[in-house]
């Protein structure tokens, strides 16, 4: 009895290490952890869905909107472009996004092929979704088990205006047309360093596109 009772406390033990070694996050590189959480949602990971929405937004202002940095016009043309033809993430994804979103499909939010739609996030989107006819769209796609991607972009695409101001329809879109692209996208040979390879490229055709006087004298030496 005594050897039956030892020999349960020790699969109980090895049971609960092997749990909780399991349950430890394998994302720690947090770059946006003192900003505001904006997605609040019961049995997700809202740490690194926030911080995944933070990444998403930064990406896309620095590229779709370098002049102005205006992050609604950076939703603007993200959307139209990323609904009307496959967007090419490589030229825009930094590598804190593309860590992220390989650690979105280990939590569950991303499946194979997409958004995991059976997720507890979804029916929290539909939930805290601004109030509009969108969010009615959702919900019911939602509730009959029917969301899909190309069911729901119809709708989407008469609101791209509002997306940016709607935190849970931008996690929808960021998940959806961002990170899901990101990792059906090969990264093997991307340069990540594109801002200092620009500036230097713009530098060299400065230099090489300056005029030569040739009225002008040499300095003496």
């Amino acid at each position: 009895m005594k050897k039956i009772s030892i020999k349960l406390l020790v699969v109980i033990l090895t049971f609960n290490f092997l749990s909780c070694k399991k349950e430890q996050p394998s994302f720690t590189d947090y770059q946006f952890a003192e900003k505001t959480p904006v997605i609040t949602c019961p049995d997700t990971d809202n740490k690194l869905l926030n911080e995944a929405l933070y990444s998403f937004e930064k990406d896309i202002v620095a590229h779709f909107d370098k002049k102005q940095l205006n992050e609604n016009r950076a939703y603007n043309f993200f959307a139209k472009q990323a609904m009307t033809r496959k967007t090419d993430v490589t030229k825009y994804a930094s590598k804190h996004s593309v860590d992220l979103a390989t650690a979105l499909k280990d939590a569950g939010f991303i499946a194979e092929k997409g958004v995991n739609y059976s997720n507890p996030l979804i029916p929290c989107i539909a939930e805290n979704m601004n109030k509009d006819d969108i969010k009615t769209t959702f919900k019911a796609l939602v509730s009959t088990n029917s969301l899909k991607k190309e069911l729901f972009k119809p709708a989407l695409q008469t609101k791209i205006h509002r997306i940016q101001a709607d935190n849970y329809l931008s996690m929808y879109v960021a998940l959806e047309y961002f990170y899901a692209e990101i990792l059906k996208t090969d990264f093997t040979n991307v340069d990540f360093n594109r801002t200092e390879t620009a500036k230097t490229q713009t530098k060299i055709n400065v230099d090489n596109n300056k005029k030569v006087d040739f009225n002008k004298r040499p300095r003496k030496q």
